[in-house]
């Protein structure tokens, strides 16, 4: 048995019959011996620890040698770089940004610093690198503005870490702008090695800069926010926790969950509908909502730039509250929330589940047939954070009569995350103009999210794009409680009064 795969070459796509169960790397041999072809490619160990092989196989970072070949499989160059030939890229500048990163230990040889237990095990955590440079093929902030990419940052972080090192690496990676990063987790997702650079060199790494003063102005601005009103944005209308016509809890007859609502700056201080929907929605899906008045910022803005004294305090205050409910689960319709009680409160006592994981578990509604375009943008602290893509997407594919349209590329970073919109705005924007651009060529009437800041950024995104290409039709931005409060009933819909 065969299958048929398309290899790039000169910019065209060449397709070819290899034997089904083998690996790309195996099909490249055999395409070249059989076919008398001399596609040129880069192996080496053939076991996946050169790194060597790494290619684009249909739109991601792949080892050749630990891949098996698909029908219909797509195999080109990496992306980002130069291509040199066929599938292989120039990757001089990135050994010539190593080698200017002086990527060796910087030591007195007549002082001896010891490493301890410790010292291992923060740099056992971002060793074991291959040099596919998969995730700088796939990095938005590379890509988009001067930044060296994750490995790079990964590299200056395990000599940050190694108390032998004399060089100020904290220094280095601020003028390599460690900031532009989006902590997005694309270089998590795609690394052979599943390198977790993202916790455990940025985020770490950035609180080291912190502490030596290396930070952004704008990133203080929010800091005094949460300082002065526990929220990472400043109060405009009446949040939606002091709103009298919003009660402390809503109980459903045949009730087939309970959960704690965490609301989330932005839909506290600036969406307080989106909140009000949500109410709703899980009411009308049998869900009971408790709503814990006190509870205040998850710290994840404080977490991704680096400043873990103030993380460390709210959600100290969190979980004094949330670890006393009797729920099934706290619900999240934030993904920066979601992925921050998820991964980042690791003391918690309460399962944590976005809105989309539990519609899904109680068993999706007949919802009202509504005529409209959508397509829907994966957030990254959802898709990757949380590892939740399918619930939304099930949800929007059983609404009678919506047309749903995938864009391009819908789990790429708006470029709101990581600290970037405050901190780094001209990152952030150049960024969310891609996302814009696909948004558009969908023609959707809507683009639907789980996401305040993705939402607040691909409108801003949205209306800049619309503005410099002179286009004539507005794309709104939406919470996916707020498309669901739209479709269902009315009768539904009346059992639950909030104004």
């Amino acid at each position: 048995m065969t299958v048929k795969i398309k290899i790039k070459r000169n910019g065209c796509f060449e397709e070819y019959d290899v034997p089904e169960n083998i690996t790309v790397l195996d099909a490249l041999n055999y395409i070249n011996k059989t076919y008398n072809k001399n596609i040129q490619f880069r192996a080496s160990c053939r076991a996946g620890q050169c790194g060597s092989c790494a290619m684009t196989i249909n739109n991601e970072p792949k080892l050749a040698c630990k891949t098996k070949v698909k029908d219909g499989m797509k195999i080109e160059p990496l992306e980002g770089f130069n291509v040199i030939k066929d599938l292989i890229v120039d990757r001089s500048p990135y050994y010539k940004k190593l080698h200017n990163l002086r990527n060796y230990l910087q030591q007195n040889v007549d002082e001896e610093e010891k490493i301890t237990p410790n010292d291992i095990k923060d740099l056992k955590s971002i060793r074991g690198c291959i040099d596919c440079l998969s995730c700088l093929s796939k990095c938005p902030a590379r890509k988009f503005s001067e930044y060296p990419g994750p490995t790079l940052i990964r590299q200056l972080a395990r000599f940050a870490y190694d108390p032998r090192d004399e060089g100020n690496r904290e220094e280095e990676a601020y003028f390599e702008n460690i900031y532009n990063c989006t902590t997005c987790g694309k270089c998590v997702e795609v690394c052979p090695k599943e390198i977790d650079i993202v916790h455990n060199a940025v985020e770490k790494f950035r609180a080291q800069l912190f502490k030596k003063g290396l930070y952004l102005k704008n990133h203080l601005i929010v800091r005094e926010n949460v300082l002065k009103g526990n929220r990472s944005v400043v109060k405009e209308d009446t949040p939606l926790l002091e709103d009298e016509s919003v009660k402390d809890e809503y109980i459903v007859e045949n009730e087939k969950m309970r959960v704690a609502f965490f609301t989330g700056c932005l839909v506290d201080y600036r969406l307080q509908d989106v909140g009000k929907s949500a109410i709703r929605v899980l009411n009308a899906h049998g869900v009971s909502v408790i709503i814990p008045k006190n509870q205040i910022c998850c710290g994840s803005p404080f977490l991704r730039t680096g400043q873990k004294d103030v993380a460390d305090k709210l959600k100290k205050h969190n979980l004094e509250i949330f670890n006393n409910l009797d729920v099934d689960a706290v619900v999240t319709i934030c993904a920066g929330c979601g992925s921050t009680l998820k991964n980042d409160y690791c003391e918690k006592e309460f399962k944590v589940m976005d809105i989309t994981e539990v519609l899904n578990a109680v068993g999706l509604m007949e919802y009202s047939p509504l005529d409209v375009k959508i397509t829907y943008h994966d957030p990254c602290h959802l898709r990757r954070g949380q590892k939740i893509y399918i619930e939304p997407r099930n949800i929007l594919k059983n609404i009678p009569n919506l047309e749903f349209i995938e864009m391009e590329i819908p789990d790429q970073c708006c470029g709101a995350g990581g600290g970037v919109r405050s901190g780094k705005p001209e990152v952030s924007s150049a960024i969310g103009k891609r996302k814009a651009k696909m948004v558009y060529d969908t023609d959707a009437d809507y683009v639907i999210t789980v996401c305040p800041f993705c939402e607040y950024h691909i409108r801003d995104s949205l209306t800049k794009f619309k503005e410099e290409n002179d286009l004539k039709k507005d794309i709104k931005v939406m919470n996916i409680v707020s498309l669901l409060d739209k479709v269902i009933t009315d009768n539904k819909k009346n059992k639950i009064k909030i104004k």
